[in-house]
């Protein structure tokens, strides 16, 4: 259950937290897309709070609306790089 009250320096769903540290048990998939790269910090709707944690902008995600690791990722992650993010699911076209 999220419990999101603007929380910017941890987790704010411990179930996600769990996955992530557990290696998405439920969806090996998803631990072979973060080893290769696919981390909420590069996806287009991710919006940082700090070095480590930002918010899940993206409707689509399971995640929407939660505080999450720079390092975590979704079967929604929208590649847009390290930088500035669109918040779109076709970064780069306007």
């Amino acid at each position: 259950m999220n419990k999101n009250s603007i929380i910017t320096e941890t987790w704010s769903n411990s179930d996600s937290e769990k996955m992530c540290l557990n290696g998405w048990p439920d969806d090996p998939g998803m631990k072979e897309r973060y080893k290769e790269g696919e981390q909420c910090g590069g996806c287009s709707y991710f919006a940082p709070f700090n070095a480590d944690y930002g918010l899940c902008c993206n409707q689509k995600s399971r995640h929407y609306l939660e505080t999450v690791f720079e390092h975590f990722s979704c079967p929604t992650f929208v590649n847009e790089g390290w930088n500035t993010h669109s918040f779109t699911d076709t970064p780069g076209e306007f």
